[in-house]
């Protein structure tokens, strides 16, 4: 039933993999805000499905461990954006990607964060409880809108 659920969702926002998806940006980033972060991981793990290097996928599969400080899986995920971002020359998206302060940087910072201050069982289960909260922006959004804007969703 969940699993029919977050397909009917997915069809009504239309972000089936398989047409444009011009309002992807703005359809991931209101999942988000309204708590659907299931919905979101759902979304990304159907374009890696489809190509495991879609880095649309990658980023919602990071902010989704992130969110939930599910540390030994933000490692993997955020090490694939990395490798996979540092590649993309599209206008938008490498403008954000390597802008000071943004993009590759903040990956770092997360990685060199959960490498020196592992957080210990009762923060975890704090900070995972944080992860259903409505009501959040989705944290790399700006970078899923460069790639809108670069027509990265487009057919």
């Amino acid at each position: 039933m969940k699993k029919l659920m977050i397909v009917f969702l997915m069809m009504i926002a239309g972000l089936g993999t398989s047409h444009a998806q011009t309002n992807f940006y703005t359809n991931v980033t209101n999942l988000w805000y309204q708590g659907y972060k299931t919905n979101v991981l759902a979304i990304a793990n159907e374009r890696l499905a489809a190509n495991s290097n879609d880095i649309a996928g990658l980023i919602l599969k990071g902010e989704y461990h992130l969110a939930f400080t599910e540390d030994a899986e933000i490692s993997n995920a955020y090490l694939r954006v990395i490798q996979v971002a540092d590649t993309i020359t599209t206008t938008n998206f490498a403008s954000c990607w390597n802008k000071e302060m943004w993009g590759r940087q903040d990956y770092l910072r997360i990685l060199d964060r959960i490498a020196e201050n592992p957080l210990t069982p009762q923060q975890v289960e704090v900070e995972r409880k944080k992860g259903f909260i409505k009501g959040k922006r989705l944290p790399d959004g700006y970078l899923i809108e460069a790639l809108q804007k670069d027509g990265y969703f487009d057919e």
